[in-house]
């Protein structure tokens, strides 16, 4: 069993595609689930309205059922495979107008089923996702269910050649020259392809880079000591004037704690600082 699954839009050739006879033997309507609507003309009109007021531009989603070569489905069986449909697409049960339509052609059914996105509760369309893969899996899981024939794969292009046609691709065969010398067909090699930039050398090409700036160097401040902050000159470590005489209580002072601050020690004496 093979089910090709569609988003589509376009209301009126839906309903003319499903009530043509055309190249088919038998046009047969399976179900309306719409009660108001009769016929397909009214169906469809109705999924027109509840889709019109929602901005979904392609609100159909259309499948066909196509069993093998020699099976025949009964309509029992055909609202199995749409149900299980239903539940891989997410359409939840009544929530979605349904149309189904049989059609025989050339001795063989296949049934078209087109759901309305929209939904009648909710009033939003619902994606049914990767909905071709997963009407692949309803088609596996319905064979083995109601004992279906399953369809043979094809042939992959590595058996019928990289061309596609039935026959594998031949290489030219080599020629000889004016001299004897052998001559190979020339292969065009595939382009190379890499990462590196493209270097234009000629014309005005104007590009937005800016050059890079130089950096500035830190500026540094000069401090000029003012008369105020300037600090004063170390006072000498031992007195200089020790050997002319200092007054006795200069040197009581120095032996006590004008070695340890000799700086407050000729605040007080200044007289003998040299």
């Amino acid at each position: 069993m093979i089910i090709k699954s569609h988003i589509r839009g376009g209301y009126r050739s839906a309903a003319d595609y499903m009530k043509e006879q055309g190249q088919n033997e038998k046009t047969r309507l399976v179900e309306l689930s719409d009660p108001s609507a009769k016929n397909l003309d009214q169906a469809f009109q109705n999924m027109w309205v509840i889709a019109g007021c929602t901005s979904c531009t392609k609100p159909l989603h259309h499948i066909s059922i196509n069993p093998m070569k020699g099976e025949h489905l009964t309509d029992k069986q055909v609202l199995a495979i749409v149900e299980r449909c239903e539940e891989k697409y997410g359409y939840k049960m009544f929530h979605h107008q349904r149309v189904i339509v049989e059609h025989v052609k050339d001795g063989r059914q296949h049934f078209h089923v087109i759901w309305n996105r929209v939904s009648l509760v909710s009033g939003r369309a619902v994606w049914p996702g990767h909905h071709w893969l997963k009407s692949k899996e309803v088609c596996r899981e319905m064979e083995k269910e109601l004992g279906l024939q399953t369809p043979t794969p094809r042939q992959h292009s590595k058996l019928r050649g990289a061309t596609g046609s039935g026959k594998p691709r031949q290489r030219p065969a080599a020629t000889t020259g004016r001299h004897g010398e052998v001559k190979t067909p020339l292969m065009a090699t595939p382009r190379r392809i890499t990462s590196s930039r493209i270097r234009f050398t000629g014309g005005s090409r104007q590009t937005s880079a800016k050059p890079p700036a130089t950096p500035k160097m830190p500026m540094q401040r000069i401090r000029t000591p003012s008369a105020e902050n300037a600090k004063p000159s170390p006072a000498p470590s031992r007195p200089q004037a020790q050997a002319g005489g200092w007054p006795m209580e200069a040197v009581l002072d120095w032996k006590t704690w004008g070695k340890k601050d000799p700086r407050a020690f000729f605040r007080k004496w200044p007289e003998l600082a040299s």
